[in-house]
């Protein structure tokens, strides 16, 4: 049986504290996470982050470093953004302990990443636009704000907790079946998708800046597998074709 845990990526994206990104380390592997991913970071080798991730320093060396979250996310199939905030389009974000069982039976087949947006403002809009959920860590009322390698440790703690459960082992459902697009090829039918809507006048301004976001979210609810993806861009090449031989 594959380890799930070990299929799954934690993305901390911007993170302006080097000594957040050390004690995040420490954190995944004091829970058998192994995966640090780094948007846009600080310096993480500082001696900070050496200090904080006392016993991971491996894990922060391993750490893979980019500096843009569409190419950290390219070979990921599902995508979990960390948020305390409702955002238009998504409701809610789910508790976390209510979606651990669909991360793991996720992380039995394919890579998974969790992102964790910068110290001061968390995910923005658009990082947001490239996760297919959203979860939130329960706290109380009165401050909800948690410090970034809390978070992670939170959310570490909730997969190692879970991993060992019988949701957590067996792929079920749909989700466990279909051979799911990876993030990448879904930016280019994004891509492909905005042009067309472009060329007929569909997406201009403030306004086309929504709707496209709602496509996305349609989108990403739908999942499509390769096949699916593969009938969605033929339909936009094959629209296109005919607009240029009109």
């Amino acid at each position: 049986m594959t380890d799930p845990l070990k299929n799954i990526r934690i993305v901390l994206v911007r993170p302006t504290r080097p000594g957040n990104i050390g004690a995040a380390a420490r954190a995944i592997k004091n829970m058998g996470l192994s995966r640090l991913v780094l948007v846009q970071p600080v310096d993480h080798l500082c001696p900070d982050s050496y200090t904080m991730a006392y016993g991971a320093h491996d894990i922060l060396e391993r750490a893979k470093v980019f500096k843009s979250l569409p190419r950290a996310l390219a070979r990921c199939r599902y995508v979990v953004g960390t948020t305390a905030r409702t955002h238009k389009g998504y409701g809610k974000p789910t508790p976390l302990m209510k979606t651990m069982p669909e991360i793991l039976t996720r992380a039995n087949r394919h890579p998974v990443a969790i992102l964790f947006g910068p110290e001061s403002s968390g995910l923005a809009n658009e990082e947001i636009a490239l996760c297919q959920s959203l979860v939130t860590i329960p706290t109380a009322a009165a401050h909800t704000s948690i410090n970034l390698a809390q978070a992670v440790m939170v959310v570490a703690y909730e997969l190692r907790r879970c991993a060992g459960t019988e949701a957590g082992k067996k792929p079920a459902g749909a989700a466990g079946r279909r051979d799911v697009v990876d993030t990448d090829q879904r930016e280019r039918f994004y891509r492909e998708l905005k042009e067309l809507l472009t060329m007929i006048g569909f997406v201009k301004g403030t306004q086309g800046t929504h709707i496209q976001a709602d496509l996305r979210r349609i989108f990403g609810r739908a999942e499509p597998d390769k096949r699916e993806l593969r009938i969605l861009r033929g339909i936009v090449r094959q629209v296109r074709w005919a607009l240029a031989h009109r």
